[in-house]
């Protein structure tokens, strides 16, 4: 019950009001005890989570030095794994609220549509909840204008692969093509999606172990987390079925129309156009996985991540618009929005497989 009247008054809230950061601050914190208080028989690596926390100094850390370092603190100071999971969480959507801040003041629908989405996935897999957080923290410091805040957007951003290895696929797109201008990325970004598209089509008919080979062994030199060459080896090139790839496929060449949607209608406006460019830029990262699906399912997670992205954009554009006529063309703008949010939301529960579509009920705590 909790849940569904939180995202009712997010829409609700968001339809009748301007600026909603305080209802969706509440909102937020309502996920943040979703994902905190999760039933540990029903939640998906809870039992690996909660293992790993009360080996913590007699077993060698599997995850990044960022999460380890943390759990150990709060470990020491006699607290339990429900304690500092409830902590983590709560500390995780306090930044990704921060963060939100940064780009918009309509957070109670960032909030609505996130819960409807991909929030569940991260109430999961909660270290990839305070990487997204932070990477969403440290692009809206690298859309500032002074070069103070750029420098500790960069260290936000690396500090998110302290988390989760992914934060290095963010980190390595949005810190370089930031310093690049919108018109240059916006170029780039055709020759981008067709070039993906086409390694896609090539790897998903022969072999791609010397791709899984050369990132096992980057990890090896950068990752924190001691095994994620054997991570990648072992879960991240193990293919995927033709049909998992071509949903993929369709729901990647939606969701790149919608960007390019969402990116003209802010930049006709008077919104901050470094703001703009970032959110492209982030948004854009769901396209490397047009080429990486083919490799494994779990590679889908970074188009879910950078969902978010999609999601705060969505809202930017919102923002400006006081009313929205319904003539033909938002009519079919509204079906690819309506298609794109929930083709992601299916694809992202379909490759995680039945279990995890058995633990939602009990993850918005519908069921005990």
């Amino acid at each position: 019950m909790l849940f569904g009247i939180t995202v009712i008054i997010c829409f609700l809230s968001s339809a009748l009001l301007k600026k909603t950061k305080f209802i969706g601050f509440l909102a937020l914190m309502v996920f943040a005890f979703l994902a905190g208080d999760a039933n540990p028989s029903t939640t998906l690596d809870y039992q690996v989570y909660m293992n790993h926390y009360n080996l913590l100094g007699w077993e060698t850390s599997p995850f990044e030095k960022g999460y380890t370092l943390l759990s150990s603190a709060v470990s020491h100071a006699g607290y339990t794994y429900a304690q500092f999971r409830m902590f983590f969480a709560v500390l995780a959507l306090l930044i990704l609220f921060m963060g939100l801040c940064l780009f918009t003041d309509k957070i109670a629908l960032f909030a609505g549509l996130y819960g409807c989405t991909v929030f569940f996935n991260d109430a999961t897999q909660i270290r990839n909840l305070m990487m997204i957080s932070l990477v969403v923290l440290g692009a809206g410091l690298l859309a500032k204008e002074k070069y103070v805040f750029k420098i500790l957007g960069v260290a936000v951003l690396l500090l998110s692969t302290q988390f989760h290895d992914l934060g290095f696929v963010f980190a390595v797109i949005i810190i370089p093509l930031s310093f690049l201008n919108m018109e240059s990325i916006q170029r780039l970004y055709k020759y981008w999606i067709i070039g993906l598209y086409l390694l896609g089509a090539v790897f998903a008919f022969s072999s791609n172990m010397s791709i899984v080979q050369l990132f096992a062994t980057l990890l090896t030199k950068f990752s924190s987390r001691s095994n994620s060459a054997e991570n990648v080896l072992t879960n991240f090139g193990r293919g995927n079925s033709l049909s998992t790839i071509i949903m993929m496929w369709m729901t990647l060449f939606l969701l790149s129309i919608l960007i390019t949607e969402l990116t003209r209608a802010c930049l006709r406006t008077n919104v901050d156009r470094e703001k703009v460019k970032i959110l492209y830029i982030g948004s854009a990262i769901s396209m490397v996985v047009a080429f990486f699906i083919v490799l494994a399912p779990d590679y889908s997670r970074i188009s879910r991540n950078a969902f978010v992205f999609v999601l705060i954009l969505l809202c930017v554009t919102l923002e400006q618009k006081t009313i929205v006529f319904l003539t033909k063309q938002n009519l079919a703008r509204l079906l690819l929005l309506v298609g794109v949010i929930t083709l992601t939301t299916y694809i992202n529960i379909q490759i995680w497989g039945p279990s995890f579509a058995e633990s939602l009920p009990y993850l918005a705590q519908l069921k005990k």
